[in-house]
């Protein structure tokens, strides 16, 4: 670990000649002759990063161009959709300025993304983020574009499918949105586990999976409408969910020690969930350099959830659960700039959520679960050539009401950030935060769930938010070819959440807790190098993790290395690549457990012929299923299990997309169909 500590603080010192970046999406010009000059240009307030027709020619969308583009600090990946920091912070997704979600990326064609711009340390709406892409389109007067897109999975049975369409005509667009997918999953688990109950009887439990099923599919559509004028812009949409899991059957073969024996479980359950939902920003720029933005979102939940456990010699277990929830957002900002390049602004903002559960079955009860959290902050910032920072402060009020029992926390909250750039070619970037978590509403609940006829789940009304407190210091720079990238990041959860196992006489139970301070720290350096006249793409990561959890119901630490590499190569109309991720052992905070992961595979063949593009993906193909070795101590509970993903397992994909522009010089803005349907169900299993 202080090797490389040493190795990072030693290159800080020798590399004195950088650039930095950052800050919210603002509206610059970038002079021409910059613009041809290099393909990533460090600047004080974020890095501009601009595609080569190499690049677009190879690339079907958003995801495909910035992977191919090879950032050295950002992890792409177009199977999953997601665009995340070496440590595994959330980076927020923008076209145009206005926020995306992974599909609307997923379905912008590379051929209109003039520029990508990546701020390492967003402020104002996005402080607290890990980063933030925003991908700038080209302009036309009028037209559209239509993208097409089916992935089919053969090994690992699955279907995606997404189809987008708008129409653009002066300052007004419009624009339809419908993905689905389907999944067959054969995923199971197996295991010796050892249980220790109060009056120190011990029960040991062997089991493995017999046989297992999990049908699931999901539908969503959105209709959204955009209008930008001189000195305002509109952004609204509709949108309906839906998702179900009409059938899963799971039957596991177990071997109890006396009096139990050997035994037979089965597991079925199915559920359905549906989300209408509206959206709605407005910006207004005012004179004399100030702004006002107001958020407002609202969506609807109607979930239900069934299962069955039988195991034999056992009474049958059954619940039955219908939710249905509200959830309203709200955010108000103004922001004035004042003399010497400083910026004032105030944030606003109110998350409103409503849970009600009926519960049937062999557990029975109401609950009724509010959560009403408002934050006002105030910040301060400033911009130069050379740097940038910003600073803000405020307090965050959760409002918590469950059933009858009414909880409040008021916490400070604060959130800073800064780059100095010193030329085009090298940055330096500080990102950090003191905040709160907000608990899962599923944990904050007064309900006792049994899991089998010795184990049951328990809501704890008395959990509360995680204080955390963040900081990433990282290098970037280039020298010729390579480009390079050097981190830290340290996290430190107070009041971290974890399970805590417990037991009487004949029960095992599963609480989580606020269960002592998480320390987490993360070393990555990671380059890229081009060879043969930017045909041949090589990368390589690694990453040294430092974990340690301090409480009274848990203290460990664990060290783990591993390795990242990949290369990419580009031949007329075809792109190869290879991705490859070395074995390593981790601790899991939030359960917690030590877990070991294998080594992945991933190969791509690419084929890109004018609007249409074929591409076969094999992932991990030794092995139908990816295993994972899991084991812990819990006290009264060892854990000594196996997860066998048949979704991470061996993957043979075929993804077939067309798409294509139509009229003259149109400006493609934001897709926002959300596939997430949020939910406070306690599950039996």
């Amino acid at each position: 670990m202080y090797k490389y500590l040493i190795i990072f603080c030693s290159l800080l010192v020798f590399l004195t000649d950088v650039k930095a970046q950052t800050d919210s999406l603002k509206n610059e010009k970038l002079p021409e002759v910059v613009v041809t000059a290099e393909g990533q240009i460090e600047m004080s307030n974020k890095t501009l990063l601009i595609p080569t027709q190499l690049e677009k020619k190879h690339s079907a969308n958003g995801f495909n161009l910035l992977y191919l583009m090879q950032t050295p600090d950002l992890e792409v990946s177009a199977r999953t959709r997601s665009i995340t920091t070496h440590s595994g912070g959330e980076v927020v997704l923008c076209i145009n300025g206005m926020e995306a979600l992974p599909e609307d990326v997923a379905s912008l064609s590379a051929k209109t993304i003039r520029t990508i711009e990546y701020i390492r340390t967003p402020s104002g709406k996005y402080a607290g983020k890990a980063g933030l892409v925003n991908f700038v389109t080209i302009k036309m007067n009028y037209g559209g574009n239509v993208y097409l897109s089916a992935n089919e999975g053969f090994a690992y049975k699955s279907g995606e499918y997404l189809a987008f369409a708008d129409f653009n005509k002066k300052r007004y667009s419009l624009s339809l949105t419908a993905i689905g997918d389907w999944h067959r999953d054969h995923s199971y688990t197996g295991g010796n586990d050892m249980f220790t109950f109060s009056d120190k009887s011990v029960l040991e439990r062997n089991y493995n999976d017999e046989s297992s099923l999990k049908k699931n599919n999901g539908q969503a559509i959105r209709l959204r409408l955009t209008s930008m004028g001189n000195s305002h812009r509109l952004n609204t949409y509709v949108g309906f969910t839906r998702q179900a899991t009409p059938n899963t059957n799971t039957i596991q073969s177990i071997s109890y020690t006396e009096p139990y024996g050997t035994t037979r479980r089965t597991i079925a359950n199915n559920s359905q969930s549906i989300a209408p939902s509206a959206y709605v920003n407005y910006t207004l720029w005012l004179p004399k350099e100030q702004a006002f933005d107001i958020t407002a979102s609202a969506s609807m939940g109607h979930n239900k959830y069934y299962s069955l456990y039988a195991e034999t010699e056992q009474s049958s277990l059954s619940s039955k659960v219908i939710e249905d929830n509200f959830v309203l957002n709200g955010n108000i900002r103004y922001s004035k700039t004042l003399k010497n390049s400083l910026t004032l602004t105030g944030v606003l903002s109110n998350d409103y959520k409503h849970y009600t559960d009926d519960y049937a079955g062999t557990a029975m009860g109401k609950q009724q679960l509010t959560s009403n959290v408002t934050v006002g902050l105030l910040q301060l910032s400033k911009y130069s050539e050379k740097y940038y920072y910003y600073v803000s402060a405020g307090l965050s009020n959760t409002a918590v009401s469950l059933n009858s029992v009414h909880d409040n926390y008021c916490i400070p909250v604060a959130f800073y950030g800064g780059n100095y750039a010193i030329n085009r070619k090298h940055s330096f970037s500080l990102d950090g935060l003191f905040t709160h978590t907000l608990f899962e509403p599923s944990e904050k609940n007064s309900m006792v769930v049994p899991t089998s006829f010795f184990e049951a789940t328990c809501g704890n009304p008395d959990i509360v938010p995680m204080k955390v407190l963040g900081n990433t210091l990282s290098y970037n720079g280039q020298i010729g070819k390579l480009h390079l990238s050097l981190s830290y990041d340290s996290n430190i959860y107070f009041d971290n959440i974890v399970h805590q196992y417990t037991a009487n006489t004949n029960t095992i139970f599963d609480t989580r807790i606020n269960g002592g301070t998480f320390y987490g720290n993360i070393f990555s350096v990671s380059c890229t190098y081009n060879l043969l006249n930017e045909h041949l793409r090589l990368n390589a990561t690694t990453i040294e993790e430092c974990n340690t959890l301090r409480g009274s119901a848990y203290n460990m630490s664990h060290n783990s290395l591993r390795i990242k590499s990949g290369l990419v190569y580009l031949a007329g109309e075809w792109m190869f690549s290879f991705d490859y991720l070395t074995p390593y052992k981790s601790l899991d905070i939030r359960q917690p457990w030590l877990i070991n992961r294998r080594p992945t595979y991933e190969w791509k063949a690419n084929w890109t012929h004018k609007s249409l593009t074929i591409e076969a993906l094999a992932r991990n193909p030794f092995s139908r299923y990816d295993k994972q070795h899991i084991t812990m101590e819990y006290g009264c509970y060892n854990r000594n299990s196996w997860n066998f993903s048949d979704a991470d397992g061996r993957n043979i994909n075929l993804t077939l997309t067309y798409n294509f522009n139509y009229g003259k010089k149109s400006e493609r803005g934001e897709i926002e169909v959300n596939k997430n349907i949020d939910s406070a169900i306690m599950k039996m299993y």
